[in-house]
């Protein structure tokens, strides 16, 4: 069976965490960029969380050796 480098899910992590800040506007982007870009790069932050977290919950149930709770033994 194939495995998932644990490395790949920790940047994704990190990436997930740095886009939930930027979407949900815990980091403050006014100043930092033109005021007519902020809410499209949110926008996009929080696409990119909210797909990155599924990848992140899917890789975590394809790294794991043990079978899931569906699997008969």
């Amino acid at each position: 069976m194939y495995q998932i480098d644990p490395k790949v899910t920790f940047w994704l992590g990190v990436i997930v965490t740095i886009a939930t800040g930027v979407g949900g506007g815990t980091v403050q982007l006014t100043n930092a960029l033109p005021a007519d870009w902020i809410p499209m790069i949110q926008a996009w932050n929080n696409i990119v969380a909210f797909f990155g977290a599924t990848a992140m919950t899917a890789m975590t149930g394809m790294s794991s050796r043990a079978p899931g709770p569906f699997i008969k033994q």
